[in-house]
């Protein structure tokens, strides 16, 4: 029988269309993943700052309805609108600019370059000025928004994720996401003025102030590594809270857990006090609830909490029940993280990550008014859903902390060092990403993990519970793909310097223990820095992938940086044969070693 086609196509064209069919079949579901929420000065629009869509969503508040899309630049993470509501400022988190959007056009009409991975963003009140805290460079950039140019960049503390101004423009507030403190800088100047320690406050989120200037809000956990982690119950592993902060007071710092004695809070992330002052709102992403703080109540316990008091009090989970400073409501949504208020409405707007929809919840009692959606509903795939997963607290026991509360939401690192029981107690070792685990077996410091399977299994128990089956095939899906940030270390800017530093990497036969393409010779060695307690002096290799951003180095973080563990910890040169290097040549070595 004669094929019906005239001209039938051939085997190879059959197959082509075959695979181009298979492609646009398996095309990724679009996600818009809201991550922050702006409202207009006049009340009546919110903008909603979508992650995973590179997006801005237009929502008409009282309409209870989103009217437009607007395209912005990869991974936009956090956004501030001019005084005079004609302009968006937009960090895009993977372009490495914020991008400056007219509302009247709804369209993109300049970009200020900033440096790696920008997230925060704020305004100067005239609007001439603009903050940006860039989380992976580790500084603080001022720019002028008039013609763009950057006016000062200063270093803050590790991973600087989100950027608050004190009402009268004095100051900056930076929440520094990978070491444990605040940074505070003067606005003009852009010079540090004081770094301000959050005890044991990890994985900061947002910073706000209160409207008089006096008090700034921080939310974060409170991560208890100085122990061995066997107990979840009462946050003796993890509690979450609030640290307040007077700012006339250098190194003052009270923090309220805003965990219930049975109930955890797990991963505050956004914060937004009411224009009157009375009340700070904030999400709970890992339990799907909002806080709903009384400021006077609040200051009221911090103003009476003696500095010998302050360590005992953010250890206290009952103090939220105790004390009735805040109450907890639903959040409308799954995965809340933005929240902002609309002074038209006197209503509290929530962006709820993986629900893709803003709430909108009465401001006093916390009941969801209305739910909008950015768009059509989409299935979650299974990738998905263990994404969700990672970051949800209730397959935890008593919802204390999730995945996300060791490994942020994207699968990476704490930065903190843990004595996990695994293999024996008295021997803390840092956290590593779960990035390249499923390729790089075995898992943890002393391989007692045969693989990524094993691995997720343990987590789960960890957590307090057996493995779900179908949990774990999401969880498995999810951390065995990770949506990997584009390397800003390959960027040409440092491609004299990365290829001199590739030779000097084969020349110190640092491909010995790291060769490509994996960077791992998935091998323990012994590289002298063991101590007793260690079940073995020899350490699983890690991959050198994506070192640039799982900073403190070596199994127990004793090495900030790159460049220290060449010059302080490799007397041996058990670490590679750097001895006989220069301070430039360690340089270009830590270039190439970075763009991984």
């Amino acid at each position: 029988m004669k094929h019906p086609l005239k001209h039938p196509i051939g085997p190879l064209a059959a197959a082509l269309l075959l695979l181009l069919w298979t492609a646009l079949s398996a095309e990724e579901p679009k996600y818009r993943s809201p991550n922050h929420l702006v409202v207009s000065p006049d009340g009546r629009f919110a903008y909603a700052v979508n992650q995973t869509a590179d997006s801005i969503s237009v929502l008409d508040i009282r309409a209870r309805t989103a009217i437009d899309e607007m395209p912005v630049g990869p991974r936009p993470s956090h956004a501030d609108i001019s005084p005079d509501g004609r302009l968006l400022y937009v960090s895009n988190q993977y372009g490495d600019r914020v991008e400056v959007v007219n509302l009247k056009d709804r369209r993109v009409v300049r970009a200020l370059e900033a440096e790696h991975e920008p997230y925060g963003v704020t305004l100067s009140p005239d609007g001439k000025k603009l903050y940006v805290a860039e989380s992976i460079s580790d500084t603080v950039s001022i720019f002028d928004t008039r013609n763009g140019k950057r006016l000062s960049r200063a270093h803050s503390g590790r991973g600087p994720r989100f950027i608050a101004r004190t009402s009268d423009g004095s100051k900056l507030l930076v929440s520094n996401g990978m070491s444990r403190d605040v940074s505070i800088f003067a606005a003009e100047s852009g010079k540090l003025l004081e770094t301000r320690g959050l005890g044991k406050g990890a994985l900061p989120r947002q910073i706000t102030l209160s409207s008089d200037g006096k008090w700034a809000f921080v939310v974060h956990l409170i991560s208890h590594d100085e122990q061995v982690p066997t107990q979840p119950e009462r946050g003796r592993i993890h509690s979450n809270g609030v640290s307040v902060l007077a700012l006339d007071r250098p190194g003052h710092r009270v923090t309220l857990c805003l965990d219930k004695l049975l109930a955890g809070a797990a991963n505050p992330w956004g914060a937004a006090v009411s224009p009157d002052g009375s009340r700070l709102y904030v999400t709970l992403a890992g339990v799907h609830e909002v806080a709903i703080v009384d400021l006077k109540k609040t200051l009221a316990i911090v103003n009476e909490t003696s500095p010998d008091k302050v360590s005992i009090l953010e250890e206290d989970v009952e103090l939220l029940e105790k004390r009735g400073f805040a109450r907890r409501v639903t959040a409308g949504g799954i995965g809340p993280r933005g929240a902002a208020f609309s002074p038209a409405t006197g209503e509290i707007l929530v962006a709820n990550y993986f629900s893709d929809t803003v709430s909108v919840l009465d401001a006093e009692t916390g009941a969801v008014r209305a739910v909008i959606p950015l768009g059509k509903p989409v299935p979650m795939t299974t990738w998905r859903k263990g994404e969700m997963l990672f970051n949800d607290a209730r397959i935890g026991f008593q919802h204390w902390f999730s995945c996300a509360s060791c490994h942020q939401e994207d699968a990476t690192t704490d930065g903190l060092n843990w004595d996990l029981t695994n293999d024996g107690v008295g021997n803390t070792k840092n956290v590593k990403s779960l990035h390249d685990i499923n390729d790089t077996p075995p898992a943890m410091w002393h391989g007692v993990r045969e693989d990524m399977d094993a691995a997720v299994q343990s987590g789960q128990r960890f957590l307090g519970f057996l493995p779900d089956p179908e949990n774990h095939k999401a969880l498995l899906a999810f951390i065995g793909n990770p949506k990997r940030a584009p390397n800003p270390y390959g960027k040409d800017r440092y491609k004299g310097p990365r290829e001199r530093g590739r030779t000097h990497f084969y020349n110190a036969r640092c491909d010995a223990c790291h060769p490509p393409p994996l960077f791992t010779d998935q091998k323990p060695h012994d590289l002298g820095f063991g101590k007793p307690s260690d079940r073995t002096p020899r350490f699983d290799t890690p991959t050198l992938r994506e070192v640039y951003r799982t900073a403190p180095y070596l199994h127990d973080g004793r090495a900030r940086t790159l460049k220290e563990l060449f010059t302080l910890h490799n007397g041996d040169g058990l670490h590679g044969e750097t001895r006989g290097f220069s301070d430039s040549e360690v340089d270009e070595l830590v270039a190439y070693i970075k763009s991984l």
